[in-house]
């Protein structure tokens, strides 16, 4: 999983210059000298997902049925290739999941939308209607980064209310009744003190990648979110210590009225 980080104004800082004039993702080291933060998502990698490694493996399967192996091809070669195939699958689910975020990002602003997206845009408006009829005040993909020594970019939030929504891509249509919703308050409750909002439930909208306009959605209740605090407290000081980088920092002094 690539790592994501932000510096202390909460400006993403994915990527560095390389002496080629090219680009390469940010890594600890940068870090370390730029005195950023992790993301979210990058700290809470030091948890097992049995989910996503079971996605993986299945990943692979499907490429070894696929891509039998070739005449003189030595195994090391040949699972060099089911490995490359197997994570082609997972980088254009990851890049179909961008580009939806991308344009329910551009509709909640107000600004047109590619038309092989409208579905989408549409399944998650209705599903936030029906979700929190009285909330007028969301704000899309807001970055920060706090004191604590992480950051992050948030899907959605209400300054007013404290909820916080994000939205997660999937293949399917959800009407098998899998569970779609496992870990997710872990990170919604570190989006939500991250931006300094009130404890609030939270959700999850579900996207399908594959059946356009399809949504299904999970509500966390406070309480979920406050547990969900307690775990991501957790890792991040697991974080900290395996890393052996601190990146806390002390807030902004606040201007006197």
């Amino acid at each position: 999983m690539s790592e994501h980080w932000y510096d202390r104004q909460g400006k993403p800082c994915y990527e560095q210059p390389t002496q080629k004039g090219g680009l390469r993702a940010t890594n600890l080291r940068d870090a370390r000298k730029l005195g950023l933060v992790p993301s979210v998502t990058t700290v809470l990698s030091v948890i097992d997902k049995p989910a996503l490694g079971t996605w993986k493996v299945k990943q692979g399967i499907l490429a070894a049925l696929t891509l039998p192996r070739q005449p003189d091809e030595s195994e090391d070669a040949w699972l060099a290739r089911i490995l490359t195939d197997s994570g082609e699958q997972a980088k254009a689910a990851a890049e179909e999941g961008t580009r939806i975020h991308d344009q329910c990002e551009r509709a909640l602003k107000g600004l047109s939308v590619i038309e092989d997206y409208r579905p989408h845009v549409e399944g998650v408006k209705a599903c936030l209607a029906e979700l929190f009829p009285d909330v007028t005040d969301w704000v899309p993909e807001q970055s920060f980064a706090h004191p604590l020594g992480y950051g992050g970019k948030v899907d959605l939030h209400s300054p007013s209310t404290g909820i916080v929504v994000d939205y997660k891509g999937k293949d399917g249509d959800f009407t098998g009744g899998k569970k779609l919703a496992y870990d997710q308050h872990w990170q919604l409750a570190a989006y939500q003190v991250g931006l300094g909002l009130p404890r609030a439930p939270c959700a999850n909208i579900f996207v399908s990648r594959t059946h356009p306009g399809c949504v299904a959605h999970h509500v966390w209740s406070a309480e979920d979110v406050e547990q969900g605090w307690r775990v991501f407290s957790a890792a991040l000081g697991l974080w900290t210590h395996l890393k052996g980088f601190n990146p806390t920092f002390s807030p902004p002094m606040q201007a006197a009225a």
